[in-house]
């Protein structure tokens, strides 16, 4: 009986220390996606290296390198976590979308639309093909991608933004402010998304709209460049 009570609590102890090992390697992952999107790459590939280190077989970390590695715009690494992904048991859509951004980044927009096709299950997928669509000069499909993710998530402030911009293109400037207020109006809006908007305001005709919203973050000269980059704008797209 004593030897079965030993083998017993022997064996809840190794379940806690492999539950334990699973929860910090999650957490390391956690802290990962933390520390990537507050823009500290470095700090995110070396949390995820550490959920590696306590379960080799973590597809989130791999497939978490790998968008690591492409915001740093090392393709190579991040098609070799790619596939250290997959190997995984990693979620082939995610992978299909990363090795679509790959060859977006390498210029082979063909092979970033098949790969986007793939995962287009993903709000990622949609708004990156949204975007090749546009660079296509097909906006109305590349509306069309926009309208859907923005159905499927409507927080998802890229969609807003690919959107005012895809307007712009389309000269449905009125259109544009619209959504690029929208993108405006969310949490995780920057500067970018700013001056979008700026530029849509200034196209539609409302420039003292469009300094007040440049005014946000920019001043002095700083300011007047970007009022005189809008003049340009403005100018180029009314010949």
């Amino acid at each position: 009986m004593k030897n079965l009570s030993l083998i017993f609590v022997v064996g809840l102890l190794l379940v806690g220390c492999a539950n334990e090992e699973r929860g910090g390697s999650s957490s390391m992952v956690r802290i990962a996606k933390k520390a990537r999107q507050s823009g500290n790459s470095e700090a995110a590939i070396s949390f995820y290296n550490k959920a590696i280190a306590m379960e080799p077989n973590n597809s989130e970390a791999y497939l978490g390198l790998a968008e690591s590695y492409l915001d740093m715009k090392l393709l190579d690494a991040a098609a070799e976590y790619i596939k250290k992904a997959e190997n995984a048991g990693g979620k082939l859509a995610r992978a299909a979308y990363l090795r679509g951004k790959i060859f977006l980044l390498s210029g082979d927009n063909c092979a970033a639309e098949k790969e986007f096709r793939k995962s287009i299950s993903l709000a990622d997928s949609m708004n990156a093909l949204g975007a090749v669509l546009d660079g296509r000069g097909e906006h109305a499909k590349a509306q069309e991608m926009y309208k859907k993710v923005i159905a499927k998530d409507p927080d998802y402030i890229d969609a807003y933004n690919n959107m005012g911009l895809s307007m712009i293109l389309d000269g449905r400037y009125k259109d544009a402010v619209f959504y690029l207020e929208n993108a405006c109006s969310l949490p995780s809006v920057g500067v970018t998304h700013r001056s979008n908007l700026a530029i849509a305001y200034g196209l539609s005709g409302d420039v003292d709209k469009a300094r007040e919203t440049y005014a946000h973050d920019f001043e002095g000269d700083e300011l007047e460049e970007k009022l005189a980059y809008l003049e340009d704008v403005i100018a180029a797209k009314s010949q």
